[in-house]
């Protein structure tokens, strides 16, 4: 059994302020997944990674897709490194989404239609410098060609009293360019 939360756009207070009606109630629902990943060596230092995902559900009590369920996601990395360098490319790739439940979700986010697919590539380079035992410097740019998106499932909240409005998608970061020192200890 599941719990969904289900809110209907727009209601009007009776003094004509706008409202949303918000119902919990369990449903019976089915759900399926899975995820497959593979890791190979293509050269002495050159390594693919792949991964594919993908899950569905059903609401059996209202025979409509589950909400918030995401959507099919495939990520494709490559990676070299030596022992003082590294360099690595990850393209991620998301399907649309054509199974919803408008207005039905959770808590922690609801439908609110048909999302569009998309792509985001970043880069990262890494460097541990001689004589530094354990230090390693990397550095990188996620989203490195500022794609406009947003997830499916985005966790903005539902429709609660305190938590504002649940009726837009909230949109991801643009180009992040990000570095980082790590040190590990022997």
């Amino acid at each position: 059994m599941f719990t969904l939360i289900q809110s209907d756009f727009p209601k009007q207070a009776p003094d004509g302020s706008p409202r949303t009606a918000t119902v919990a109630r369990p449903i019976a629902a089915s759900t399926w997944g899975g995820e497959l990943a593979l890791s190979a060596a293509l050269a002495a230092r050159l390594r693919l990674d792949a991964s594919l995902a993908c899950a569905w559900g059903r609401n059996r009590t209202d025979g409509l897709p589950l909400a918030q369920m995401p959507t099919p996601e495939a990520r494709l990395g490559l990676a070299w490194d030596t022992e003082p360098w590294s360099v690595g490319a990850l393209a991620r790739l998301v399907s649309p989404q054509d199974r919803f439940a408008r207005n039905q979700g959770t808590i922690a986010g609801q439908d609110l239609g048909r999302s569009p697919g998309f792509a985001v590539f970043s880069v990262d380079a890494g460097w541990r410098p001689a004589g530094a035992k354990g230090l390693r410097l990397s550095g990188g740019i996620d989203n490195l060609f500022d794609r406009a998106y947003a997830e499916h499932l985005n966790r903005h909240p539902g429709a609660i009293p305190g938590y504002g409005s649940a009726a837009s998608r909230v949109a991801e970061p643009g180009r992040m360019i990000w570095v980082k020192a790590s040190f590990r200890l022997p």
